[in-house]
């Protein structure tokens, strides 16, 4: 879902009096977003960044960075977490991981967040195997039961150990609490059109010692997917019930995955091939049914 692009106005993070009636938090237990009810609106906080309004009725934006040195952050938060919200609440199925294609196929990958998405997806690209998306992996279901992976903007945000890994001298030192915003280029081709999703990939925790790829049942994965919803009202029980029907489609009409591998930044190019590698045969198995 497009959202007309507002405007990001400046205003301070005051205390609100009302206690928030949903919150996301990181693994580590931090406050990521909290979710208030104000007069017809919903107020999205993300703490020390950004607020955005979002009208109850025309699900209409506003949008406030907390300093003007957040206004970058901020408009990375509206696309990367309040569009799929809106996105998901109108009816469509977004969840949060990223998306490569390989030889015309889309593979998404799923996971917590600091887990590597970002980076495997940028690494792919390095390796010739166009990026679709770094955060949001937005689907549309086709008459046939399967899914297209629909790109989005064409550029990564990367912190600054995985950009120096990959890119060398083009780093930026930025300290690796941040992230810079690196555009596609030769270097990192992007995928501007949608591609049929080949499979999805959820993501482990890195504790292994070799790339391990294991099928996840239908149930299993659907435990998994939604944990990885972006839902912007978790007690509007018809919408929510909804959103379960389709992230249940989804792992009915898709093959799923458990991956771990180490996070080694000198594995990875073995990594990258193993992964195209397993992407290639199970969609060869596919097309010999």
């Amino acid at each position: 879902m497009v959202i007309e692009q507002p405007t990001i106005s400046i205003r301070p993070q005051h205390a609100i009096a009302s206690a928030p009636f949903d919150r996301w938090r990181s693994p580590d237990g931090d406050t990521i977003a909290e979710f208030y009810r104000l007069d017809g609106r919903y107020l999205i906080r993300f703490p020390g960044r950004a607020d955005f309004e979002v009208e109850a009725a025309s699900l209409a934006v506003s949008c406030f960075a907390a300093a003007e040195d957040m206004e970058g952050a901020a408009m990375a938060l509206l696309h990367n977490a309040v569009e799929p919200m809106i996105g998901n609440h109108s009816g469509r199925l977004h969840l949060h991981g990223s998306a490569v294609a390989v030889d015309g196929t889309g593979i998404a990958f799923a996971g917590l967040s600091r887990r590597g998405k970002t980076t495997l997806a940028a690494s792919f690209a390095r390796a010739g195997y166009p990026f679709l998306t770094e955060d949001v992996i937005a689907l549309t279901k086709r008459e046939d039961g399967t899914y297209l992976v629909a790109p989005a903007r064409p550029s990564l945000r990367l912190f600054s150990d995985s950009e120096e890994q990959l890119f060398g001298e083009a780093a930026a030192c930025a300290g690796t609490d941040a992230k810079r915003e690196i555009d596609a280029s030769r270097l990192l081709p992007f995928a501007n059109a949608p591609v049929p999703l080949g499979g999805i990939y959820i993501l482990g925790p890195g504790e292994c010692e070799a790339l391990t790829i294991e099928p996840v049942s239908s149930q299993d994965a659907l435990a998994e997917l939604m944990q990885h919803a972006f839902i912007l009202d978790v007690e509007d029980k018809p919408r929510l019930q909804a959103h379960f029907s389709r992230c249940s489609d989804l792992a009915l009409h898709t093959r799923c995955y458990r991956l771990d591998y180490p996070r080694d930044y000198d594995a990875l190019p073995q990594i990258i091939d193993g992964l195209a590698r397993h992407a290639r045969e199970e969609r060869t198995g596919d097309e010999s049914e």
